[in-house]
């Protein structure tokens, strides 16, 4: 009985060890795979071509738009294919890929003629950008003629990255600040314990002073605030384009953000007649022109 229990312990013991050799090849194995992935992914250049705008013409709330346009909830989806440039003489200047747009209406296909514009970028994430179409552009009671402006923001990288790390750092101060709130409340709220000497029960924590008190709490409100507002700043992720490009002016590749503003020129005054976003053009799996994997 003990020669067998001796064996087993051995046969175990070998179990044991070619097990961790197991696993310690597997790990090895998905190590080497990861780096190679990582490599591969490193060495491919991808091309951008442009942008796609995406506008939803249609009736939005508080427009000047005359009451029957629209009024049906029809809606006029308009895609340009463009980029944005600076040419030698440094305007800017929004050039079309496609001088043609086309959707499907109630008789078929529509093929409508677009010109390109100019845009502007300030405070590096405040975009505007303008487009015209000569011809009128009809979906039911939807139409478009003239020249549209395109208003929205853009965000890159290193503004994202930036904006991240204030929120970060106004998040860290918010716990310290609340974790000094807590342990005054902690203090003030402890149960009393027993004097013999007195006796009588009493506090165990001296009360700070009252100036103190408030200086902590008002410490703790105001480092609240530093967070919301850092954290407001910040766009929602699910706002912005799925994929990123190159933008003229701008070191990092940009994010657009979506539902920006379009307007239409209607004598005086610029009216609302919808909505647009933008995501760019190459060559990589998610792109809406490039070759897709599944």
């Amino acid at each position: 009985i003990a020669r067998q229990r001796k064996e087993e312990t051995k046969r175990r013991y070998r179990m044991n060890n070619q097990s961790k050799s197991m696993r310690l090849l597997n790990l090895l194995h998905s190590s080497f795979l990861l780096f190679s992935f990582n490599n591969a992914i490193s060495a491919l250049s991808f091309t951008h071509d442009g942008w796609r705008i995406a506008m939803n013409i249609g009736r939005e709330p508080g427009t000047g738009m005359p009451s029957e346009w629209g009024a049906s909830g029809c809606r006029l989806p308009v895609v340009v294919q463009c980029d944005f440039k600076v040419d030698n003489k440094n305007k800017k200047k929004v050039v079309l890929l496609d001088d043609k747009v086309r959707f499907t209406g109630p008789a078929g296909e529509v093929i409508c003629p677009v010109k390109g514009g100019d845009w502007s970028l300030s405070n590096e994430k405040d975009l505007a950008f303008t487009l015209e179409f000569p011809k009128e552009v009809v979906r039911r009671d939807v139409t478009l003629q003239g020249t549209v402006r395109c208003e929205g923001l853009l965000y890159s990288k290193d503004t994202l990255k930036s904006l991240n790390e204030q929120f970060c750092s106004a998040r860290k101060e918010k716990w310290v600040a609340e974790e000094i709130v807590e342990d005054l409340i902690r203090k003030k709220e402890a149960p009393k314990k027993w004097n013999p000497i007195t006796d009588e029960w009493e506090k165990q924590n001296e009360e700070e002073p009252l100036f103190s008190q408030l200086s902590k709490r008002a410490s703790f409100a105001f480092a609240d605030r530093k967070e919301q507002k850092a954290n407001s700043a910040r766009p929602d992720l699910k706002n912005l384009s799925a994929d990123f490009g190159p933008f003229p002016g701008v070191e990092t590749e940009v994010h657009f953000q979506k539902e920006g503003k379009v307007t239409l020129k209607k004598g005086f005054s610029k009216v609302v007649v919808g909505t647009w976003y933008a995501e760019p053009i190459n060559d990589k799996p998610i792109s809406y022109y490039g070759n897709f994997i599944y």
